[in-house]
């Protein structure tokens, strides 16, 4: 298990798994993930959607992932813990999944000074190779810097990378989070064969995940 590099704001539990861990420390599948900005608190059913918050204790939620970001997010929302898991895709950062959470947890009452936020391990710019389509409806978004695209080489093609983790947290610092309260881990997971499963690396099934818990 990989643990946010940041102390968090109340007790919980949290956590990147890695292909190493106990299956059953895992939390039950209640999102059937689409790459879209949805993000709901329901834990009755299985939802169509890429992000789930919570107030209850000792309920543990998460999201699936093998190339894309998953994000946890924990805060004080009128003076109880919140906790949310989001889903983030190239798509679903372009159509907002981490606005979506942070406006959420703004309409809770949040706030943004306590907020603890952390990305988990996803495919980096080193690896992520994506078409000038992909490039072109990112710079739309408004917390753009050319930064967040570099140029790699693959054999004879060279194509545009995005640094997903950095088009998020330029997102998150656009709505006014505290960079001092950042966790991310930066771990690839098409490098990390060893530890992590990749889907672009050819792992069609299997999943890690970034699961949350107030503790």
């Amino acid at each position: 298990m990989i643990i946010p590099q940041i102390t968090p704001p109340f007790l919980l539990n949290w956590g990147f798994s890695t292909r190493l861990d106990d299956l059953t420390e895992l939390p039950p599948v209640r999102l059937s993930q689409v790459h879209g900005c949805k993000v709901v608190s329901s834990l009755d059913e299985v939802q169509e959607a890429d992000g789930l918050w919570t107030t209850k204790p000792c309920t543990r939620i998460g999201v699936r992932v093998a190339d894309c970001v998953p994000i946890l997010l924990a805060g004080f929302a009128r003076g109880k813990p919140w906790v949310a898991t989001l889903h983030a895709g190239w798509r679903g950062a372009v159509a907002g999944i981490f606005r979506n959470g942070i406006e959420l947890f703004k309409a809770q009452g949040g706030d943004l000074a306590s907020l603890a936020w952390s990305f988990g391990p996803c495919i980096q710019p080193c690896h992520f190779e994506v078409g000038t389509e992909v490039i072109e409806a990112a710079r739309i978004d408004s917390a753009w810097h050319d930064a967040l695209v570099s140029m790699g080489s693959f054999g004879s093609s060279e194509k545009p990378h995005l640094d997903l983790h950095g088009l998020l947290r330029a997102q998150g610092l656009s709505m006014g989070l505290n960079p001092a309260n950042e966790g991310s881990v930066p771990l690839c997971t098409v490098c990390q064969s060893d530890l992590l499963w990749s889907y672009r690396r050819g792992d069609r099934t299997e999943r890690q995940w970034g699961w949350i818990e107030i503790g």
